[in-house]
């Protein structure tokens, strides 16, 4: 039997506004954000069995309207965090580069064989996305399962799922706050 998967992005928060790493700050969704939830929760396909979130507050946020239009309860997924993104989280990429100019240089943030001071390496997160896939491909076998998480979060699946080349990961285009992917897993 299949899975089908929808991965959501959380609705947007103030960082997202001005485009700053977030990673582990866990702030909540700004106005727009919320309104992006409720949209979300509205625009789904009905079938959902099941709702699979993120424990970060955006996340959660994010789940809520859809939790209750739909009857869901929403389980919690440690494996579907953020990525910590380390020095760089509340910054701009222009902030980075003015205090971090070699670590800029480098484009550190993404790549496959370095990070930035105190951050989760990328391919550390892939396996712990892929661990909390496994997860849900036992437990919700033939079923249709909301994936609410983060934007690096989706950008792993999409790279499991999808199979995509290493040099893809980076390269694919980030889904926007608050809509959702659909994907089908044999």
């Amino acid at each position: 039997m299949a899975l089908t998967l929808l991965l959501a992005r959380h609705g947007q928060t103030d960082l997202n506004t001005d485009e700053r790493w977030q990673g582990r700050l866990d702030l909540p969704l700004n106005a727009t954000g919320l309104a992006q939830a409720e949209q979300l929760a509205l625009s789904l396909p009905g079938g959902i069995d099941a709702l699979v979130v993120s424990p970060m507050l955006r996340a959660r946020q994010t789940a809520e309207p859809v939790a209750l239009a739909r009857g869901l309860v929403p389980r919690m997924d440690a494996d579907f965090r953020e990525r910590d993104f380390g020095l760089f989280e509340g910054l701009t990429a222009d902030e980075v580069a003015q205090q971090f100019p070699e670590l800029a240089a480098r484009n550190v943030a993404y790549r496959w064989d370095a990070e930035p001071p105190g951050a989760e390496a990328t391919r550390a997160v892939v396996d712990r996305v892929e661990r909390g896939l496994q997860l849900l491909r036992a437990m919700h076998d033939g079923q249709t399962v909301l994936l609410v998480s983060h934007g690096f979060v989706v950008r792993c699946l999409r790279y499991l799922i999808d199979g995509l080349s290493d040099a893809a990961f980076f390269e694919a285009e980030r889904i926007p706050n608050g809509a959702f992917l659909t994907r089908q897993l044999p």
